[in-house]
């Protein structure tokens, strides 16, 4: 090109692109004659009941901290569980969960809609308004979370053309049809919704409703989004009569959807926050090099996750406009990860990668931002039982979350709670706080002050208001004792400052307290000794709950008295501040000033007491609806310790409480005078008269569940693909999508003469995910194609550009009937989809190719031709889509089983057995009447290099993967699938291999959770005998006894 064309070129072209920037700019603006008015929540009509300002939600006037968690009941099989699990959220300080209403897991097929069973999403609603917990409703249409389409249904997927409005990756058209089927959804899920708002039902539980989910309004100011795709659902779900603030959430702090900041905006601006991964299973378009061992994963950078966390409210407050003026609002805040396949690890090991006091610290770090409604994500996970998870995630979706899969309280809960703990028993100070630009502390060490707030709730005088100072150990060489500088001006004095000692373990965190005045009169200036919580006992005395600790402080305003058994050091600083520190053991103390009205109580626990303090709040909301106005409402009314998990029954005063093997006692501290009825021990070591002790008496007659159940009545049966009903089909232009057959297995079949062109014949196949390949009833050979990298074939996450590159060549020569033999030739190719992509984000990638995608065999005569033919489940015809292994003889009653004396372990696995199914029973081995007030939650144990779809009781709780495509070999037996006493419970194994299987490389069992109860992680413990710092334990599965206190 001559050099004066090239200079032509590069004057034309940045004006032909700002002309295509503002033509993208209009028209994405968008045709439907929506306004943000009509859709807006009505604070005239409802503003007494719901209402906001830039600090947080008020409800009934009363300044609320949304505290939330995510919970997917869709995940939860069996509904008898819903309740215990959202108790445990309850007992971990949760006032409120965020729930995704899943589209596919209602419909099945076009106009039916099941909300019954373990779908009745009205009892859902019911049980978190008798839980005292509200919602935020998410009901899509399209949730992501990791599911199949991202939640939308299967039949979607073949009627319309563009799924959420996508043509291609990236910028999208508004599509009349899908929104057609978007708002059948909405019709039939928003008017159960509306029931429940808190805006129209007395003791509704709904206060808010999200729109849509991660969906961009711009992405680096490049217009991706589609105001009409948020203006239509918006005005749908007005006209459902929802009437509660509708909401939605960016992917990240990009500012879409702002009311009065562009074309279209909802009442409440939310974005999600991830920001640490787990080095093998990071969310990268490109994860070459990764490395798979975890215990060669280097640990995450506490300054990475700084440069995130610390700009949240900056940045929201940048955006303006109505983002200036509503609650920094997180409706997905980081708690753990998922995980895929094809990898190493497991989710112990996603837990070990975060550690203990992840979850608090990420949350305490978004309360320095000012964020007064947050939901983490996820507090429980759950199960991808049957197929309800999609391609970026096998069976456990345990999520290394708070909550383990089969119900133990982790270590990371017992963290979060102690930081809920403190928030909530101070709400009355922290829900409305500014941050202060000149905080008057510093430390002596870099990165372990992160900022500090003041409170600015009414009726507080300048200059008095309370301090929270937010302190977070990122120091980079890991020190955990360091100083604190205070500046403190004492009455017209000249301001000095003085230091204060302090300990706080690497990659931890606390919120202290400062510029603070007790009930009883006493002024703290400044605390470096963490309170867990502050209790207000009769309206007269103070409490305070800490930590045993030598090294923190706590800094007094005039001089103070202090008695009991802990043993006090007072030093004075200045004209008249006294700082007190306590020896290192558990005990109480009291102090007090000569103008105290009462007393301070400071009550040092144990660590072992800390992870298992709980504390009772109640809202004001529903103590209102349940007429109870005794209770200050950022005051626990009882507060335990010494047990796992806790639960108050306020409408039958009623402590439920779970206990372990070592748990032996419950310590209970009454904020008021308990009833007279009630009989308790004193408790030596905190002999006060509001703390009570009660000893437990259970647990010595259950030696029997802690035994392996007999696997008993074996019997086995092999699928006859000649007996299944094939039909013929096209493969370029009808798909396992195409024909419903979109979860688990898909059979294809060919059949050609024996006539060969070549001494060699080759089978070329190109699919997704798995084939396992039989010709003439042999094993031929079988693999996976499955990829982390965008574009590549199978990849979990986006469009597909290279797909032609997925294939694989094998030689079927010798197992071909011989050239010229009458006898045709049957090629049986059994190909499994992981599951349909979640078309994420901007990726319309929820089409990517399934089943067989091309197939040639090469080596036969010209005039062959080959017809394909398939068959599996359509699962338009299925009540629940999500649990079939796709091989249609699964549930024929009709089918012969042999009996046998051997099971699995003893048989193996043959290849050219093809599908061999598995039958097995046992009885549970915790005798009926012990099930209400024991849980000893099984497992199904797997080993050996074989495939298999794992049914309990009818249900599809696991996919095993022995060749290395999945790290998964313990699947949890949910306990309201399993049967007690004198019914027997059955396992079905669907299983195949790609190897021969010898019996001795075989393990099938079932079994408690062996797991680690010392650290509190929750992780399996796979030895005889565990060793925790030279302690020798015994290994045995985990066991929860119940109890009933009642309190009145």
């Amino acid at each position: 090109m001559a050099i004066p064309e090239l200079a032509a070129l590069l004057t034309v072209l940045p004006a032909g692109l700002v002309a295509f920037y503002v033509w993208l700019l209009q028209s994405r603006k968008g045709s439907l004659p929506i306004t943000t008015a009509e859709c807006a929540y009505d604070k005239n009509k409802y503003g007494e009941i719901l209402n906001w300002d830039k600090f947080c939600l008020y409800i009934h006037g009363k300044p609320t901290l949304i505290i939330s968690g995510e919970f997917h009941y869709f995940r939860v099989p069996d509904k008898s569980r819903w309740e215990s699990i959202l108790k445990k959220y309850r007992a971990g300080g949760f006032n409120c969960v965020r729930l995704y209403f899943h589209w596919g897991y209602h419909s099945p097929d076009e106009g039916i809609y099941n909300f019954e069973d373990n779908r009745d999403i009205d009892y859902l609603l019911n049980l978190c308004e008798s839980l005292n917990l509200y919602v935020l409703a998410a009901p899509g249409p399209y949730i992501c979370a990791e599911t199949q389409a991202g939640g939308f249904p299967f039949w979607v997927l073949d009627k319309v053309k563009r799924v959420r409005h996508m043509s291609f990756t990236g910028f999208k058209k508004y599509d009349p049809e899908f929104s057609a089927f978007q708002k059948q959804w909405f019709e039939n899920v928003l008017p159960i919704i509306a029931k429940h708002q808190i805006t129209t039902k007395q003791g509704g539980c709904v206060i808010a409703v999200q729109i849509e989910n991660e969906l961009f309004d711009k992405v680096i100011k490049i217009p991706y989004g589609l105001p009409d795709e948020m203006k239509f659902l918006a005005k749908v779900a007005r006209d459902c009569e929802i009437n509660v603030p509708l909401f939605t959430n960016d992917p990240e702090e990009v500012g879409s959807f702002i009311i009065n900041r562009g074309n279209f905006g909802l009442d409440l601006y939310g974005f999600d926050k991830y920001f640490v991964f787990v080095p093998a299973s990071s969310p990268t378009p490109w994860a070459f090099n990764v490395v798979q061992d975890p215990k060669k994963w280097k640990p995450w950078k506490p300054k990475d996750a700084a440069k995130s966390l610390d700009v949240i409210e900056q940045t929201v407050r940048g955006f303006g406009y109505e983002a200036a003026n509503t609650p920094i609002f997180i409706p997905e805040l980081q708690g753990g990860w998922f995980s895929t396949y094809k990898l190493q690890h497991t989710f112990d090991d996603v837990y070990n990668f975060y550690g203990d006091a992840f979850t608090r610290t990420a949350y305490e770090s978004v309360l320095a931002q000012g964020c007064t409604m947050a939901s983490i994500y996820m507090v429980y996970g759950g199960t991808n039982w049957g197929t309800v998870g999609d391609v970026d995630g096998y069976t456990s979706y345990d999520y290394s979350a708070c909550i383990r899969e089969y119900g133990y309280t982790s270590s990371r809960m017992r963290e979060l709670r102690l930081g809920i703990n403190f928030i909530r028993s101070f709400s009355d100070l922290f829900t409305k706080t500014e941050r202060v630009k000149n905080p008057n502390v510093s430390t002596s060490i870099k990165n372990v002050f992160n900022l500090q707030r003041k409170s600015v709730m009414k009726n507080v005088k300048r200059g008095d208001e309370v301090l929270f100072s937010f302190f977070r150990n990122f120091n980079e060489q890991q020190n955990p004792v360091f100083q604190v500088y205070v500046k403190y001006k004492e009455g017209q004095r000249r301001e000095q400052t003085f230091s204060m000692r302090c300990y706080l373990q690497y990659k931890t965190s606390f919120v202290t307290l400062g510029n603070y005045t007790t009930i009883t009169g006493l002024k703290l200036i400044f605390s470096t000794l963490p309170i867990h919580l502050r209790i207000i006992q009769d309206r007269v005395n103070e409490i305070w709950i800490v930590p045993v600790n030598d090294v923190g402080e706590l800094a007094f305003q005039g001089e103070v008295t202090v008695d009991g058994n802990l043993i006090p050091s007072i030093r004075k600083v200045g004209h008249a501040i006294h700082i007190v520190s306590f020896n290192d053991v558990g005990g109480f103390a009291r102090i007090r000033s000569a103008d105290s009205s009462g007393d301070l109580y400071i009550l040092a626990l144990r660590n072992e007491s800390l992870s298992t303090l709980h504390a009772i709040f109640e809202e004001p909301y529903w103590t209102k609806i349940n007429n109870d106005t005794t209770n200050i409402s950022y005051s626990p009314s009882i507060v335990t310790w010494g047990i796992q998990d806790v639960y108050f029954d306020s409408s039958n005063s009623v402590l439920e409480t779970q206990y372990g093997d070592q748990e032996h006692d419950i310590t209970i501290l009454f904020s008021r005078e308990p009833s007279k009825h009630v009989r308790f021990q004193p408790h030596p070591t905190y002999p006060l008269p509001f703390i009570s002790k009660k000893q437990f008496t259970a647990g010595e007659k259950t030696s029997e569940i802690h035994l392996v159940p007999k696997l008993v009545r074996w019997r086995s049966r092999t699928t006859n693909f000649n007996d299944l009903e094939w039909r013929t089909i096209d493969l370029k232009n009808g798909g396992p999508i195409e024909n419903y057959y979109a979860s688990g297995h898909i059979l294809y079949n060919t059949r050609f003469s024996s006539n060969y062109s070549s001494s060699k014949v080759y089978l070329s196949i190109n699919m997704r995910h798995r084939c396992t390949i039989f010709v003439n009833g042999r094993f031929v050979g079988g693999h996976t194609t499955f990829s982390r990298q965008l574009f590549f074939p199978g990849s979990k996450n986006g469009p597909e550009l290279f797909k032609s590159l997925g294939g694989k060549k094998y030689d079927i020569t010798q197992f071909l009937h011989p050239n010229g033999d009458e006898e045709k030739n049957s090629v049986i190719i059994l190909v499994e989809n992981w599951g349909i992509n979640r078309q994420a984000v901007i990726f319309n990638d929820c089409r990517n190719p399934r089943g067989i995608i091309s197939s040639n065999i090469d080596g036969l005569v010209k005039e062959t031709n080959l017809t394909w033919s398939i068959c599996g489940v359509d699962l338009r015809k299925l009540d629940n889509p999500f649990n079939t292994s796709g091989i249609p003889d699964e549930e024929n009653k009709n089918l012969e089983w042999k009996e046998s004396e051997k099971g699995i372990s003893n048989y193996g696995v043959i290849p050219n057995d093809g599908i061999k199914w598995w039958s097995f029973r046992f009885s549970h081995p915790m005798e009926s009447k012990f099930k209400d007030i024991l849980n000893a939650p099984l497992r199904l144990v797997l080993q050996g290099a074989f495939t298999s779809y794992i049914f309990l009781n009818g249900t599809i709780i696991g996919r095993y993967y022995g060749n290395g495509d999945c790290a998964q070999h313990d699947y949890y037996l949910m306990d309201g699938l399993l049967k007690f006493g004198d019914e027997e419970n059955q396992i079905t194994m669907m299983v195949y291999s790609w190897e021969t299987v010898n019996p001795e490389e075989i393990i099938v069992e079932v079994r408690g959770w062996e797991i680690d109860d010392v650290k509190k992680t929750g992780n399996l413990i796979k030895l005889k005998k565990g060793v925790d710092e030279d302690i020798e334990f015994e290994v045995k599965p985990w066991i929860v006894r119940k109890e009933l206190i009642p309190l009145t």
